[in-house]
């Protein structure tokens, strides 16, 4: 794999791989070679403040638990979907605004090993909607030249806060989020 921070994407304009540091902002056209090993940082310790009402390996805010997959821990959108359900919660749809940015901060602390987490947003029929039983899709944040059509799922740029569309196969961390 690339050393930490470190990202491989397909350019159309070059046609071709370029690299991306998302730590530094370095973009190049060949591998790095420098950097951390990739084996990624131990898991960050949750203080009882931190936890709040929810149960454990879960952060209390804006009256919801939110439980972040560890550093190595990456699924498909459907794999990050039954993932969540298992720890008894469902991935990541935004109630507010500022729930992105909440986490992109508690992010910056944890670390994961992708730059990108899944939220529950999937088109359907032309629309973008967070599922059944949430908000409608209004008023979204997206990452500058966002949605691109290079997928039919959402995720968040970790480092920002705001939505991109993904194709569903790729592999990142996820969010789940349930009442306490």
């Amino acid at each position: 794999g690339l050393p930490y921070g470190w990202e491989k994407k397909f350019d159309g304009k070059i046609n071709g791989f370029i690299y991306i540091n998302h730590v530094t902002g370095e973009t190049r056209t060949s591998p790095p070679t420098h950097g951390s090993s990739g084996t990624g940082p131990a898991p960050v310790q949750i203080s009882a403040r931190e936890q709040g009402s929810c149960k454990s390996g879960w952060r209390y805010a804006f009256n919801f638990c939110y439980y972040i997959s560890a550093f190595a821990d990456i699924q498909s959108h459907s794999g990050a979907q039954a993932a969540c359900k298992t720890q008894g919660g469902e991935l990541f749809w935004p109630q507010f605004v500022f729930e992105s940015f909440f986490l992109k901060k508690t992010l910056n602390k944890v670390k994961i090993s992708t730059h990108f987490f899944w939220t529950n947003g999937e088109k359907h029929s032309g629309k973008w909607d967070w599922g059944t039983g949430h908000p409608a899709f209004s008023n979204p944040k997206w990452s500058a030249g966002q949605p691109d059509g290079s997928g039919t799922c959402l995720a968040v740029y970790a480092h920002t806060g705001f939505l991109d569309d993904q194709p569903c196969e790729t592999q990142y961390n996820y969010v789940c989020k349930t009442k306490p």
